[in-house]
This record gives structure tokens, sequence and C-alpha cells, in this order.
């Protein structure tokens, strides 16, 4: 399983002027029912909500979040992203503000492919050269193909 197999351009958006984390989840949902991984919207927007309030923060630190719920809403696994022109306060263990955000879905009853796909990105963003990449990226393609070579180039799969 590799993360960029599981994006698609057209669920990448970059460089989003938006400034608060409601707006920025309500566009990661979006963007993942516009390549028909989610196909009830309100209902996982609702999850990831109750999942950021009652679960703690997605942030990870470094500027980055990684929104994920489990939730009926979800036709097959997928990652959206979101770069922000300017960073939003996410709750970070940091204290930064987020600017690049990965939306993880996928549906009830995968909860270990749920697993595997945080871990991947994880240990993906902590590579700061692709983060820095990443934040910079001069296209959706661009983006994924950039997710897609380090994933190659650490993992083989």
């Amino acid at each position: 399983m590799r993360v960029s197999d599981l994006m698609d351009p057209k669920g990448v958006l970059l460089y989003a002027n938006i400034d608060n984390a409601a707006d920025a989840l309500g566009i990661l949902v979006e963007l993942q029912e516009g390549i028909g991984v989610i196909t009830n919207g309100t209902a996982y927007y609702n999850a990831v909500c109750q999942r950021e309030t009652f679960g703690g923060t997605t942030a990870i630190g470094g500027g980055i979040a990684l929104p994920h719920a489990g939730n009926a809403g979800v036709s097959a696994p997928g990652v959206s992203a979101l770069t922000l022109r300017r960073g939003v306060d996410w709750g970070a263990p940091d204290g930064q503000p987020v600017d690049l955000l990965f939306m993880i879905a996928v549906p009830p009853g995968q909860e270990s492919l749920h697993l595997q796909i945080l871990a991947r990105l994880v240990n993906l963003l902590g590579r700061s050269a692709l983060v820095e990449a990443l934040r910079h990226a001069s296209s959706p393609e661009r983006f994924v193909e950039l997710i897609q070579k380090v994933e190659y180039s650490c993992f083989g799969d």
C-alpha cells in the first residue's frame, strides 16, 4: 500500500486562502467527495470535527495536520491534501500554525489500513526536504509526484 496510490491530483488543492480549521476541513472533505472517496460529506465532516474536538488534535507539529475519522460515509480509501498560504491554529503540540494538511479516509472495517496509511504519512512527512518541496509544489500533479518519488525511494513497494 502506497500513500501516493491513494492520491489523485484532483484531490489536492495548493495555496488556499483559508483562515480557520473548520473551513480547511470542509475543503478537504469536498476534495475527497470530488474524487469519489467520500459519499456522505456532511457525515464525514461531522465525524472529523468530532475527532478533532474530542479525540485531540491531528496536528503532528512542524505545521502539519493529518485529519481523519472512521465513518460510514467513505466508499474507498483515499488521501486528499491541502496547502495554505497562511497557517491556521490547529492546537499543535509545538504551537505552530498548520499549513500542510492530509485527510485520510478509509471505509468502515478497514482500521488496519487506516493505521498503515497514517504511519506511512508520518514517516514520509518526517523528511524535511519532502515537506519543504510539498509546500512549494508547482501543481497538484507535482505534489503527488513528489510523494511518489520519496515513497518509492524509501520503501520500494
